[in-house]
């Protein structure tokens, strides 16, 4: 399952990333554009959402993985000749304003899931 929850979140990064960077593909004519949002935003939740599984650890791993994915995205597609419609790049403060939060929240989420697993081996 947690294989599977990668693949979605890597898909789905990949899909809203070349969607932005890329408006001129003509594959983004072959549906409506709200079609290609829809998709790419409910294969990243899929890939993030926790229901109460015993292996939250797995679960942390593939979050970190996503958000590596998508700043490497980031990265790389204004490399590769695309330009984002939304402005994402690595001049923009925010970017790295939201970089440094989600590696504030992952970190905490990290740590509860270690102490977590500490409380129930005490017990």
């Amino acid at each position: 399952m947690n294989v599977l929850k990668l693949l979605s979140g890597l898909l789905g990064a990949t899909l809203l990333m070349c969607y932005d960077f890329y408006k001129e593909w003509p594959i983004w004519q072959s549906l409506p554009k709200w079609t290609w949002v829809v998709v790419g935003f409910a294969l990243l939740i899929f890939s993030v959402y926790a229901p109460a599984s015993k292996d939250k650890m797995l679960h942390f791993y593939v979050e970190v993985a996503v958000m590596v994915y998508l700043v490497l995205l980031i990265i790389f597609l204004p490399y590769l000749g695309g330009q984002s419609a939304v402005g994402f790049s690595m001049k923009e403060p925010f970017f790295w304003i939201v970089i440094l939060v989600t590696v504030w929240q992952l970190n905490s989420y990290r740590k509860r899931i270690t102490n977590e697993a500490k409380d129930n081996k005490k017990k």
